[in-house]
């Protein structure tokens, strides 16, 4: 039964993936941005995106909504239902009760024949690959190439004229037809077809997806301008203009510099702080600052499970991982120790960093 099934699944892809187009990467206006998240109207297909409170668990909206009780019943079958209700932070693409509908068709099954013993590893596989460690929301989505996924395997998104695709080249894309269902430990966004994973192995373990996360109550910036470590940080994110961003809600994870990191590269420059945070420079700093922050939630096992983290500043931090050591940075202008991670915000995350990352030109 298990063969038979994993063999229909891919045999009968081509009738689940609804509009597999040639796309690049791009960014959306906020415009496109607002009727993707109001109307799921992305690619034609209506849904109403319901914002949740951040009271209810992934897991509760599913149960809670029969548009995913497939999906609900999927998880508790596949033993992920502790990780979807806890506290650590996800982002989810679910698949809807027609998504699912279309897969079992193709495969000849009811969801109870699907649902049994001997296929239970390759429907959590399955599952993985739909949740990704941290909390990104759409415009962190559209951000991103790649998304890295529990199961060690990416899914790849391609923007097209409003529309996002979510999939792999090896088993064709799904579109994303609401996106934002905000969670207490994550944020959920809707796609009309399931997606199978890439059948490249990986050389990764599995990921240890049960561990969770606390939020915390403080903002970025709260914990920024309440620890005398970070006190330049918080005095640059002011003078820059940021200060609102990183006191909001969306999510961020932060680099953050010490105040010894700030006086090497006042020392190189042969300033002061007052001297460096004048109206002339004030372009330059914030760019500087944009470079040391991504958004969405990014733990550090998300950090350490990525080769490139897109910034704010729309340029790449990469990360190097050497014998338990992390760097950041960029082959131009060099890397910064992470001396320090997961100090959680109500709003992202902090990874301390012992040197200010300057970013690449290219």
């Amino acid at each position: 039964m298990l063969l038979r099934t994993i063999t229909m699944l891919t045999l009968g892809l081509s009738l689940l993936v609804v509009g597999c187009n040639e796309a690049t990467n791009s960014d959306l206006s906020n415009e496109e941005l607002s009727q993707l998240n109001e109307t799921g109207q992305g690619n034609g297909l209506e849904y109403t995106a319901k914002k949740n409170s951040n009271s209810s668990t992934i897991l509760e909206i599913a149960a809670n909504n029969e548009d995913f009780s497939i999906l609900a019943q999927a998880v508790l079958f596949a033993d992920l239902d502790k990780a979807l209700n806890g506290r650590r932070q996800f982002t989810v693409f679910a698949p809807t009760n027609d998504a699912f509908e279309a897969l079992l068709s193709a495969l000849d099954l009811t969801a109870e024949e699907l649902l049994v013993e001997e296929n239970k590893s390759l429907v959590k596989n399955i599952l993985l690959y739909h949740v990704a460690p941290g909390n990104r929301p759409a415009e962190d989505v559209i951000d991103s190439e790649y998304i890295r996924t529990l199961l060690k395997k990416f899914v790849e998104v391609e923007v097209d004229n409003g529309s996002v695709q979510v999939g792999n080249e090896e088993n064709g894309f799904v579109n994303v037809t609401a996106t934002d269902i905000m969670a207490s430990n994550g944020v959920i966004h809707v796609i009309d077809g399931v997606m199978l994973p890439p059948t490249k192995k990986s050389d990764d373990d599995e990921e240890d997806y049960e561990s969770e996360n606390d939020k915390g109550t403080d903002s970025i910036l709260d914990i920024a301008g309440s620890n005398d470590d970070f006190s330049i940080l918080a005095q640059a994110v002011t003078f820059a203009g940021l200060d609102k961003a990183l006191d909001g809600r969306r999510q961020f994870t932060v680099f953050a510099p010490t105040n010894d990191a700030f006086e090497v590269l006042l020392s190189a420059l042969g300033l002061t702080a007052e001297e460096l945070l004048v109206e002339e420079n004030k372009e330059l700093v914030k760019n500087i600052l944009l470079y040391h922050v991504a958004p969405g939630n990014r733990p550090a096992e998300d950090v350490i499970d990525s080769d490139k983290i897109r910034t704010l500043s729309k340029k790449f931090v990469e990360v190097e991982v050497d014998d338990g050591s992390v760097q950041v940075g960029n082959e131009e202008n060099g890397f910064a120790n992470v001396i320090a991670t997961d100090i959680m915000a109500s709003n992202g995350v902090i990874h301390v960093i012992d040197g200010v990352m300057l970013p690449p030109k290219r």
